[in-house]
C-alpha cells in the first residue's frame, strides 16, 4: 500500500530539545512499564512538553494561580459565588456535598482549581496538552480518594473496614493481571465459545493473519451471494456474535444469509511486518475463499470501523482493475475522510497537523513501536475517563464492590493490538487523506479508482452517540461513496448501535433518501423509525444477495475443509 506523499523520519526530528532528552532519560531508566508495550515516555512526554510550555508562559500561569487562590479565599470567607458541577456529572450527587460543611468546601475548592487549570489551558496549551491536563483534572476529583468520597467513607464505617479489604483485594488482582485501568467486568462470568460467540459454524481457512469462519445455515434455503464481514483490526470479531438473541450474525443467518467472518489474529512482535498491504491481501484471500465455497462470483462485504479504509481501498483496486469481487458494501461506523475524522471532539487531542502526526508515528515505528491491546484499552478509556476509569476506581477499590457481569464490557477488554507497520501505514493514510484525491493511493502498484466510482451499492451506518467515530464524519463517508450510497443513523453509541436487536423499545434509527452537504441538514429532513436498524439492513442486503438456493449441508468444501468449530482458535489469543 502506498499513499502518494509519504511521511519521512530524519533531519526534522527534534532530538536535541530538552523535552526529548528527558523522554530518553525516562525510557532508559524505566524501560517498559506494566502495560507491556506502552513506554512511559508515551504518557510522560506530553506532560513534559506541558511543563516546558507553562514555564515559557509565566504570565498565564501566574494569572491562573492568582485566580485560584482568590477563589479559595472567597470560599473560606463565605463570599464566593457557589459553583455547580457540570450538568450530568453524577460524581457529586451525594447529599454530603451540599449539606456537610467539609464536603461542600472540598467540592467548591475542586471546582475552583478545575476552573483555574482549564482557563490556563485555553490560553497556554495545545490540544494534546489540554487533553492530558483534562486527565489530571479528572483524576484529582475528591471523589477518587477515600477521605473525599462520603459514600466510600460510610461504606468503610458500616462494614467495619471490610469494603476497604475487598477493594485492596480488587486492586491487587488488577495489578497482578497487569491491567492498565480498573476492571470493568466480572470476567469469571464469561467464556468465549461457551456463552459468548456461540453461533455454530466452522473455521474453513487459517492463515498466519486470520481464521475464516463460515457460519452454519439455519434455513432450508439461503441467498446465493454470501456476506463477508471484516471486523475492526483492533477488536475481536465476536461483538457481532455477542450472545444468542443479541447476535447480528445469528439474525442475518436466520433470514437466509450465508455469513463468513474474518477472525483477526492478535498480532505479536513477530508480526510487526504486517502492514496495510498485508491486511488488504488477507481480505482478498477471504473473499476468494467465500466465493469458492459458495460458487458466487462476488460477495456482499461488511467493513467495520478502522477496517473500512482497508476494505474500501481494496474495492478501489478491484474497480481500477475492472475486477468485480464485491457486489455491495456495508460500512459500519467507519470514517473515510481523515480530515472529517480529526474533527471529532473526543479525538481532537490527537489531530495535530497531519505531517507532524505522521512524523511522530514513523518515529514510533523506527523503534519498533507496535500498539498493544492494553495500550488501546487505556487510550479509549481516556476519551471518557470519568465513565471508564474513575467510576470503576471508586466502585472497585474505594467501595470494594465486584464489577457487574456484562458481556459487552468483557468484549471491550478483550482487544487486539496494532502492528508497527500498520501503525506506520495508517499514519501515512491519515497524512495523505487519499480518498479525497484521485491517484493519491496505490494498492499492489495500481492507483485505486475514486471511491465514488466503485460501481457498487453501499450502506453506511453511523451512531448518533458515538464518541470514537462521530456520526458526522461517518456521514461524510456516505457522501464520498457517491449516489449509490445510503446513510443510516442509529440512535445510540459506537457499540450499542451494532448490538441492537429488534424488540428494544429504546432503539430507533434515521433514514433519508437525500445526502445534502451538511450532516445536520440531513438529520433535520430525515425520517425517524422506531426499533432496530437490523431488519432494515437485512432487507437492503437481501435485495442485493441474489436468488434463493438450497442451503449447504456443511461448511466449507473439498478445497476449504472445516478445520475446527467456531469461534476458532485465534479468538482466544490475548496479550
Amino acid at each position: 500500500m502506498s499513499t502518494g506523499k509519504r511521511a519521512q523520519a530524519g533531519p526534522g526530528h527534534d532530538g536535541g530539545t530538552a523535552s526529548e532528552q528527558v523522554r530518553r532519560t525516562i525510557d532508559s531508566a524505566l524501560g517498559q512499564n506494566v502495560t507491556g508495550d506502552f513506554l512511559p515516555s508515551d504518557l510522560y512526554g506530553t506532560a513534559i512538553d506541558m511543563v516546558f510550555r507553562a514555564a515559557r508562559q509565566p504570565m498565564a500561569l501566574g494569572r491562573a494561580t492568582l485566580d485560584f487562590w482568590t477563589d479559595i479565599a472567597r470560599i473560606a470567607t463565605g463570599t464566593a459565588e457557589k459553583r455547580e458541577p457540570e450538568q450530568g456529572d453524577r460524581r457529586f450527587s451525594d447529599k454530603a456535598y451540599t449539606e456537610n460543611l467539609f464536603y461542600a468546601g472540598l467540592l467548591q475548592g475542586y471546582l475552583a482549581w478545575r476552573s483555574a487549570l482549564k482557563g490556563f489551558a485555553d490560553v497556554a496549551l495545545n490540544e494534546k496538552e489540554r487533553f492530558l491536563l483534562d486527565q489530571l483534572v479528572e483524576a484529582g476529583a475528591p471523589t477518587n480518594s477515600l477521605l473525599g468520597n462520603p459514600a466510600a467513607m460510610r461504606a468503610a464505617i458500616e462494614t467495619g473496614g471490610a469494603s476497604l479489604v475487598r477493594g485492596a483485594r480488587n486492586l491487587a488482582g488488577d495489578i497482578a493481571k497487569l491491567r492498565p485501568i480498573p476492571s470493568q467486568v466480572d470476567e469469571s462470568a464469561f467464556r468465549v465459545g461457551e456463552n459468548l460467540a456461540v453461533s455454530p459454524g466452522s473455521v474453513v481457512l487459517r492463515t498466519e493473519m486470520f481464521e475464516l469462519i463460515q457460519y452454519r445455515a439455519q434455513t432450508e434455503k439461503v441467498h446465493e451471494r454470501p456476506i463477508v464481514i471484516v471486523p475492526s483490526i483492533v477488536n475481536k470479531f465476536y461483538i457481532f456474535d455477542i450472545a444468542p438473541g443479541r447476535s447480528i450474525i445469528e439474525h442475518y443467518i436466520r433470514n437466509g444469509h450465508t455469513v463468513f467472518m474474518l477472525a483477526w489474529r492478535n498480532p505479536q512482535k513477530r508480526h510487526d511486518r504486517w502492514g496495510m498491504g498485508e491486511y488488504q491481501d488477507a481480505i482478498d484471500t477471504a473473499i476468494g475463499a467465500a466465493s469458492a465455497i459458495t460458487g458466487s462470483n462476488d460477495v456482499n462485504l461488511w467493513a467495520v470501523c478502522g477496517a473500512g479504509p482497508v476494505a474500501v481501498s481494496l474495492a478501489g483496486y478491484y474497480a481500477a482493475r475492472k475486477t468485480r469481487k464485491i457486489n455491495s458494501l456495508l460500512l459500519v461506523v467507519s470514517p473515510l475522510d481523515t480530515k472529517a475524522m480529526a474533527q471529532a471532539p473526543s479525538l481532537s487531542a490527537f489531530a495535530e497537523p497531519r505531517n507532524e502526526m505522521a512524523r511522530k508515528m514513523v518515529r514510533k515505528v523506527s523503534r519498533n513501536k507496535r500498539i498493544s491491546a492494553k495500550e488501546f484499552t487505556l487510550l479509549f478509556a481516556m476519551l471518557r475517563p470519568n465513565d471508564l476509569i474513575w467510576n470503576y476506581w471508586v466502585s472497585n477499590y474505594l467501595m470494594g464492590t465486584t464489577p457487574a457481569a456484562f458481556d459487552v464490557l468483557y468484549w471491550n477488554g478483550d482487544g487486539t493490538g496494532m502492528t508497527a507497520q500498520f501503525n506506520h501505514d495508517f499514519s501515512a493514510f491519515v497524512d495523505a487523506n487519499p480518498f479525497l484525491a484521485d491517484g493519491a493511493m496505490e494498492v499492489r502498484g495500481t492507483a485505486i479508482a475514486p471511491v465514488s466510482q466503485l460501481d457498487i451499492d453501499s450502506y453506511v451506518l453511523g451512531a448518533a452517540n458515538d464518541h470514537l467515530c462521530v456520526w458526522q464524519s461517518v456521514y461524510r463517508s456516505a457522501r464520498l461513496l457517491g449516489e449509490r450510497s445510503q446513510f443510516v443513523l442509529g440512535n445510540s453509541g459506537h457499540i450499542q448501535t451494532i448490538v441492537s436487536p429488534p424488540g428494544n423499545p429504546k432503539a430507533s434509527f434515521f433514514t433519508n433518501e437525500n445526502k445534502p452537504e451538511s450532516a445536520e441538514e440531513w438529520l433535520t429532513t430525515a425520517e425517524k423509525h422506531a426499533g432496530s436498524w437490523w431488519d432494515h439492513g437485512v432487507a437492503w442486503t437481501s435485495a442485493r444477495a441474489g436468488k434463493m438456493v438450497g442451503a449447504p449441508r456443511a461448511e466449507g468444501n473439498a478445497e476449504f475443509p472445516p478445520l475446527c468449530a467456531a469461534p476458532g482458535t485465534y479468538v482466544h489469543e490475548r496479550g
